[in-house]
């Protein structure tokens, strides 16, 4: 089989056995599975290590479990739904049939192949399409065309999209950072109305204040949200990325267990000399979420990006923030502890944890109110944008935000 050959699902289902581990150094190692999942690294410099906390070593990595780092990049969530409900004749997939279909498309820099062989790839979407057709019939497309390839978590419809190369031209192209070879395309389910409106909505507010971001941008009908990738530099190379929840040890299931002090501690232990820049990222995002009431900034919602194992390490960019309090059924609480209480925090808490990663009072305040500036100015032009006219989501998220 080679990237132009489409695969047999039904000879290769839960049959895989072994996957090659590549990365951009390289072939780094075999993934086995036996009663036991089993890496083992080929011989290979430190650069090409899988992962921060798998270093390269002689020793076999072993658990009966999928590895964390591994198990980051399955299909999870809606695409985890979407992917059983597509090949449930044949009944449910394993994880290594599940990394295989992800291959290259997923967050972070490895890719998964069997032995000599790889994935076919796709010519692409034009941005401009995803951004002016209808979502509707849009979005059920990309999901069939891309969902079995798709190596992307979390309860919200959507998918990674390979864009064209020729598609990002005139204003489109002015306003992007990174090179458009994949999106993250998001749409809104029934139990959640508006949220393609809801992030744009947040994600302007971060990037307003000034904080790192990626590029984004909402759909004509405002029920599409693209973003860029931030796990790739300006020449299309993979950067590392490993979520919070794989840098604590703890499983996709656990991403609501722990504390943003926790998540700290990691920044901290995995930023090394650069620890203090780092802190204050991580301050602005859990300040953010804090006011924006944002219940849902679990662990995987953090994550640190790097070239590779042996290079500087850096918090990634602000993503996936929503303001959940515009949704009664959920609990209105903090997806993780801050000072040892979901409850949002108070104005003199978040002061106390800022002081906590390192930052005196003027520098909170600061932080603060750039928020706020940004809230204001985003309120102001979102009110005279169609898109937020046809309901009250803007007066709904504007209650919540400002709810004491």
């Amino acid at each position: 089989m080679n990237a132009s050959e489409p695969f047999d699902i039904e000879k290769l289902f839960n049959k895989i056995r072994q996957l090659e581990i590549h990365t951009p150094q390289g072939v780094s190692g075999r993934l086995t599975k036996e009663s036991r999942y089993v890496f083992n690294y080929n011989h290979v410099n430190d650069d090409a290590a899988i992962s921060l906390v798998m270093p390269v070593r002689e020793e076999s990595y072993a658990s009966g479990d999928l590895m964390s780092v591994f198990a980051m990049n399955r299909p999870e969530g809606y695409l985890r739904y979407i992917v059983e409900e597509r090949l449930k004749r044949l009944g449910a997939p394993s994880d290594m049939f599940l990394l295989f279909l992800a291959g290259s498309n997923q967050i972070g820099r490895l890719t998964y192949a069997l032995p000599g062989e790889s994935l076919p790839q796709s010519a692409g979407e034009h941005l401009k399409d995803l951004l002016s057709s209808p979502s509707g019939a849009l979005f059920e497309r990309l999901v069939d065309q891309y969902a079995l390839g798709s190596g992307i978590s979390g309860i919200q419809p959507k998918a990674l999209v390979p864009i064209a190369n020729d598609s990002v031209t005139g204003s489109l192209a002015e306003h992007t950072a990174m090179p458009l070879k994949t999106v993250i395309v998001k749409t809104e389910g029934d139990d959640y109305p508006g949220l393609a409106r809801n992030e744009f909505f947040c994600m302007s507010i971060a990037k307003e204040a000034g904080f790192d971001v990626p590029d984004f941008w909402l759909s004509d009908d405002g029920l599409l949200f693209v973003m860029t990738r931030f796990d790739r530099l300006q020449d299309g190379t993979a950067l590392g990325f490993e979520d919070m929840a794989v840098l604590t040890g703890r499983t996709a299931k656990e991403k609501y267990e722990g504390s943003y002090e926790m998540i700290a501690r990691a920044v901290e232990t995995f930023a090394g000399d650069d620890s203090v820049a780092q802190l204050r990222k991580l301050f602005e995002r859990v300040v953010l979420s804090c006011w924006m009431r944002d219940g849902d900034a679990h662990l995987k919602n953090f994550g640190m990006l790097y070239e590779h194992p042996a290079a500087a390490r850096r918090l990634a960019p602000i993503y996936d923030v929503i303001c959940t309090d515009v949704y009664p059924e959920l609990d209105g609480l903090l997806a993780l502890k801050l000072n040892k209480s979901k409850a949002f925090p108070t104005n003199k808490e978040i002061v106390e944890y800022g002081n906590r990663l390192g930052l005196n009072d003027d520098e909170v305040t600061e932080i603060i109110g750039r928020i706020e500036d940004a809230y204001n100015a985003v309120v102001l032009r979102c009110g005279n944008d169609p898109r937020y006219q046809s309901d009250s989501l803007l007066t709904d998220l504007q209650k919540a935000i400002k709810r004491t």
